[in-house]
């Protein structure tokens, strides 16, 4: 009756059954446990007053002592001094009261027994004041006389009796406070007790519920999912054991439907997905090769008599079957069918969706002149590309088939990979195409350049020579100023052909594809320092070389280039410095080396540090050699090899040109060798 009655609550009514029976009873133990807790430390904080209270009572017996001890010393010695601790208690006496009172001011008929105590004591001690005034004032018969009456001896006894009667009284007062704790502690055990095992319970219970009401439904429903597609291609029998009328037996019966959906859908993927690459694969046989594919697989798996691919010529305004299935392909193939006589087709490249025919042998339109090649029945689905139709996938079947057995999601799968294919076989021969044409201009481009920098080159050239004659042969008979034009025409030649010479180098880097190989940066600065050996000698420099530098992949000639040029550029700069010298280092950082070249010249501006990469800029004094192009083609070797070159902003006096390049594997510390020097000039070890 109860399980009845439970399967037709909804989960909502099932979540708040569940909850109402775990909460309400945890909610109610949970109170009592709170009461049971905030009375246990309410008698706690009691007991601890009437402890506190209990050592002021002490601390006011001390006080009663020190003051007649401090009374009976004066009596005998008649010193003041032994008054002091007598001093002392009365300065305590009164905070210590006022402390008492509010220690047992909650507790009722405590109050009463301090304040009777504290005025005792206030009397006590007034009496003492009076014999000792007294004593000073000469009266010391009559302090004696008072002393042996007994009379003080009766009020300090008194006074102690009764101090010790109010702590006894204190006394029984926390011991039954500590009985009352230790009750309170007991209950709030076993009600702490009492609630873990009964949430335990009805956890347990509330599990049971929700295990037979939504867990466990949901963990059927996710092993079926989990299995869902195992067994594509077998029929299917997907049955849940969930019998409940709640939402969850609802999803449950529209899950056993969709699962059967899905396996028929998983079948038609599968089938695309097996010819996917075959379909797409552009082989020897080009663009045809693949439409032949296409029709052949679809009309294998649709089951078709004849599948073709149309596509739409716009100049003639008709029909051009591309390919066909089967034997049909060879009758068919490159023929011209007419707009008019495919209707349907038509209908379905117009529109962008599929359209299908029946009956079409019936159709007695003019038009319609090849009734025999459509049959009874067809399917149209529309070729998109980015969403606009240029053909249409046909499906022709010699019987009658109502729409409702065209497969048509598989249909329009076939449809879709065969517009994929046809657009990529288009994009691959026109980007073929493009590149022999880019190919070409480039070869054309390159030679133009060639024979302009030739053209270009020869006039200055022959400004140089022809000025150099006449300043050979007339030097000695033309004026000063026809001699200062004849001179800066040459030096024009000159630096014309020069100019020309540098755009032509800068602009064949990178024009080579020949391989990387490993290059040993020692052995190549080695060779650029013997190679200007004579500068450095004649300028006195002495360089610095790493003793290690790893091994780079690139090739040796740019390479040997970057470092000609930097080294170049580091003795034009330094030539005015007293004591002139160049570093060249090296680091390993990540998967890049990190090459620097130094020097201690005249430096580079941090507002000209940019600048000093683009052509024909220099920025060093003019009568440096060079011709501003240095930078410039180091820059374009490093970027070559996808690295970066920059002027370090800090460091020692001079310039530092910091380049990096990709290492050759794990090279953090190979060793290179003996220090690479040019004769004459100081080694590392020498420095």
């Amino acid at each position: 009756m109860f399980g009845r009655w439970w399967d037709h609550l909804h989960v909502r009514q099932k979540v708040t059954a569940v909850v109402l029976v775990l909460c309400v009873p945890l909610l109610a133990t949970l109170i009592v446990h709170v009461t049971l807790i905030q009375q246990l430390l309410a008698v706690q904080q009691q007991h601890q007053q009437v402890l506190l209270a209990r050592d002021q009572i002490r601390t006011l017996a001390r006080l009663a002592v020190d003051i007649e001890d401090a009374f009976r010393g004066y009596l005998i010695t008649r010193q003041d001094k032994f008054l002091e601790p007598m001093q002392e208690a009365e300065g305590k006496m009164q905070p210590t009261v006022t402390q008492s009172l509010e220690l047992v001011e909650n507790l009722p008929g405590l109050s009463a027994g301090i304040q009777n105590i504290g005025e005792r004591l206030y009397s006590f001690t007034e009496s003492k004041r009076v014999l000792i005034g007294k004593v000073r004032a000469g009266r010391a018969d009559e302090v004696l006389q008072y002393i042996q009456s007994g009379e003080g001896f009766i009020l300090s006894k008194n006074l102690r009796q009764e101090i010790r009667a109010y702590e006894d009284r204190l006394t029984l007062q926390i011991q039954a406070f500590t009985q009352d704790e230790e009750v309170l502690a007991r209950l709030a055990f076993w009600g702490l007790l009492f609630a873990v095992v009964g949430g335990l319970a009805l956890g347990l219970f509330s599990a049971r519920l929700l295990t037979r009401s939504i867990t466990g439904p949901l963990t059927t429903l996710q092993a079926s999912v989990a299995k869902l597609g195992e067994e594509a291609g077998a029929p299917a029998t997907v049955a849940l054991p969930i019998h409940s009328s709640d939402e969850i037996g609802q999803l449950a019966r529209s899950y056993e439907e969709m699962a059967r959906r899905i396996q028929g859908h998983i079948r038609e993927l599968e089938a695309i997905n097996a010819i996917g690459n075959e379909i797409n694969t552009i082989g020897p046989d080009g663009l045809y090769g693949v439409l032949r594919r296409i029709t052949d697989r679809a009309a294998e798996m649709l089951q078709v008599d004849v599948c073709m691919v149309m596509l739409r010529d716009d100049q003639m305004g008709c029909w051009v079957v591309e390919a066909a299935s089967g034997e049909w392909d060879d009758r068919l193939r490159k023929s011209v069918m007419l707009w008019e006589e495919f209707p349907i087709v038509v209908r379905s490249f117009e529109t962008g969706q599929p359209a299908i025919g029946e009956d079409l042998r019936s159709d007695r339109r003019p038009e319609m002149v090849r009734r025999n090649l459509m049959g009874e029945s067809l399917l149209s689905i529309p070729l998109l590309s980015h969403g606009a139709p240029f053909g249409v996938l046909v499906f022709l079947q010699e019987r009658k088939i109502r729409q409702d057995e065209w497969n048509v999601r598989l249909a329009k799968g076939f449809a879709d990979a065969a517009a994929i294919a046809i657009s990529n076989a288009r994009l691959y021969e026109a980007a073929k195409q493009k590149g022999k044409g880019l190919e070409l201009r480039l070869k054309q481009l390159e030679h133009m350049a060639e024979t302009l920098a030739h053209d270009l080159k020869s006039p200055g050239e022959r400004m140089e020579g022809l000025s150099s004659l006449l300043l050979e042969k007339h030097g000695g008979q033309l004026d000063r100023e026809t001699t200062r034009l004849l001179t800066l025409i040459r030096e024009n030649g000159k630096m014309l052909s020069e100019r020309i010479e540098t755009i032509l180098e800068v602009a064949r880097v990178g024009a080579k594809h020949e391989a990387v190989e490993a290059v040993d940066p020692a052995l190549v600065i080695s060779d650029v320092l013997k190679s200007r050996a004579g500068e450095l000698e004649a300028k006195k420099m002495r360089v610095h070389v790493a003793r290690e530098l790893p091994m780079v992949p690139c090739h040796r000639a740019y390479l040997r280039q970057v470092f000609d040029n930097l080294i170049s550029n580091a003795i034009n700069f330094s030539q005015d410095s007293p004591n002139p010298e160049i570093r060249i280092e090296a680091q390993m950082k990540g998967e890049r080396v990190h090459f620097s070249v130094s020097d201690n010249g005249c430096g580079i501006l941090p507002q000209n540090r940019e600048r000093a990469f683009e052509p024909f800029v220099r920025l060093g004094s003019p009568s440096a050699k060079g011709t501003g192009i240095g930078l410039t083609i180091v820059k374009r070797i490093v970027e070559l090899y996808g690295g970066q070159v920059w002027i370090e902003p800090e460091g020692p006096p001079g310039c530092t040109v910091t380049f990096t390049l990709p290492a050759l594997g794990d090279l953090s510390s190979v060793p290179s060798g003996p220090n690479p020097t040019a004769p004459s000039v100081p080694s590392d070890s020498e420095a």
